[in-house]
């Protein structure tokens, strides 16, 4: 049996309305409640997936901006990997057309170009919101990761841009349909689970993860059991065929197969 659960957030712990269900609540603490773990994994800045994890109301390890940063049960960081400074400065330079909008991550700090009405409804902490800033000016020393939001045709022309520039340099990752994220090269939700799994005193097959999206292939890759979202991204499904199927994150998927495994 799993000894630790493993999720992403949007599209998969929480609901099309970007919050998590009594329903789901209740099978995580079942899950707690038996000796095992439960981890949030998500590319959601640390402040909103603590927020998350505080109205579930257990303490656990969070993964947070798709594996940049990693917290313990104390709140401690054991993982710290930001993009690198001069990386982040030529990103920010980059000519792009006008309705691109350019986040950035600082441990304390989210900021872009403009604001976007959907992103900021969109959010997990009132307390947390996007700062619309020149971009240019931001000092570029401790820039957690980038992420771009628009149309996905605009989005596939700037991965493709970047990939030509950088090259190995960073990882490029949708982890939605519109939104382009960029980290460091070693920065992955993959990554981020081997340095959990290692705290734990756990092996990779204890561990049982849930995702919808391609921010979180590196993670399903190396668990002893992954599992899709009915809602998953084709390029996901495609990635992973062999992969478990489970319900959308609409009909409480994460809860039925905890439940599934429970009983």
């Amino acid at each position: 049996m799993y000894k630790i659960a493993i999720s992403d957030l949007d599209g998969t712990l929480l609901g099309p309305d970007h919050k998590i269900s009594e329903q789901t609540k209740t099978s995580i603490h079942q899950w707690i409640n038996t000796g095992r773990k439960f981890v949030i994994a998500t590319g959601r800045h640390y402040i909103e997936a603590k927020t998350l994890q505080e109205n579930i109301g257990e303490p656990m390890y969070l993964i947070s901006s798709n594996g940049a940063r990693v917290h313990n049960e104390a709140g401690e960081i054991i993982l710290k990997q930001n993009l690198p400074a001069h990386i982040a400065t030529e990103i920010c330079e980059l000519e792009l057309p006008s309705s691109i909008q350019v986040n950035l991550f600082t441990d304390q700090h989210w900021y872009a170009n403009f604001h976007i009405q959907t992103l900021d409804e969109m959010g997990l902490n009132a307390d947390f919101n996007c700062q619309a800033t020149d971009i240019l000016k931001l000092d570029k020393s401790n820039i957690i990761k980038i992420f771009f939001w628009a149309d996905r045709a605009l989005l596939e022309v700037l991965h493709d841009q970047l990939k030509l520039r950088f090259g190995n340099r960073i990882n490029l990752t949708f982890s939605l349909e519109k939104c382009l994220e960029v980290m460091d090269a070693n920065t992955n939700k993959g990554t981020a689970v081997k340095a959990v799994v290692e705290q734990k005193g756990l092996s990779l097959q204890d561990v049982i993860a849930f995702g919808d999206g391609m921010n979180d292939v590196e993670m399903l890759s190396i668990a002893g059991k992954a599992i899709l979202m009915k809602n998953s991204q084709k390029a996901l499904r495609n990635a992973l065929p062999d992969a478990e199927l489970t319900l959308s994150s609409k009909d409480h998927g994460v809860a039925f197969k905890i439940n599934q495994l429970l009983s």
